[in-house]
């Protein structure tokens, strides 16, 4: 329904055009042309009829130059291998990839899972060793509290080196320990 200016509703036309007489065209350009544009209009024909009926559909168009044209949804050479072995290449490649995506994925998770937790174990260690010198008073001596803002460069790559090397004696100490007590287990 289409509404005028006078808001009094009209029907539209909704019947189908007729084509006239179908005969074929001269002109080889405006031929080429046509056969064009109604390829492209048959290929996305197809492609809609496969996503809306989740149908595997493959096609295959010849011009007037003898020239094959293909379309396949999800894709042409798998249909046809289909068609001609029943088995489903497609689908199986598909599944092996997102197998591999899913168990990479999977390795990466661990992977940071494991660093969170020897993050999460060196803050506990942390913690306990600036609560230990808090309580004996001595916080004055916990050089990684002083602030930063006013160091230069220098200053700051030293600072950042001394983190590191506490870093590692941290972690080293904490193997120690639980090589210790391992070894009493």
């Amino acid at each position: 329904m289409a509404f005028d200016g006078d808001n009094n509703a009209t029907k539209l036309n909704t019947r189908k055009r007729k084509f006239g007489d179908i005969k074929k065209v001269e002109k080889s350009n405006k031929s080429h042309m046509m056969f064009s544009k109604g390829i492209i209009g048959i290929f996305n024909k197809v492609t809609e009829l496969s996503i809306l009926c989740d149908a595997k559909t493959a096609l295959i168009v010849t011009s007037p130059n003898n020239e094959l044209y293909t379309c396949g949804y999800p894709n042409c050479d798998a249909v046809i291998q289909q068609l001609f072995t029943g088995k489903d290449t497609f689908e199986d490649k598909e599944k092996k990839k997102q197998e591999e995506i899913v168990e990479t994925l999977r390795l990466e998770y661990d992977a940071i899972g494991d660093e969170l937790e020897k993050l999460t174990e060196e803050e506990k260690i942390f913690q306990a060793i600036n609560d230990e010198a808090t309580k004996s008073g001595s916080i004055l001596s916990c050089w990684w509290n002083d602030p930063i803002d006013d160091m230069d460069l220098q200053s700051l790559e030293e600072f950042k080196t001394s983190l590191e090397k506490l870093r590692l004696n941290l972690g080293s100490a904490e193997d120690e320990k639980k090589l210790m007590s391992t070894l009493q287990s």
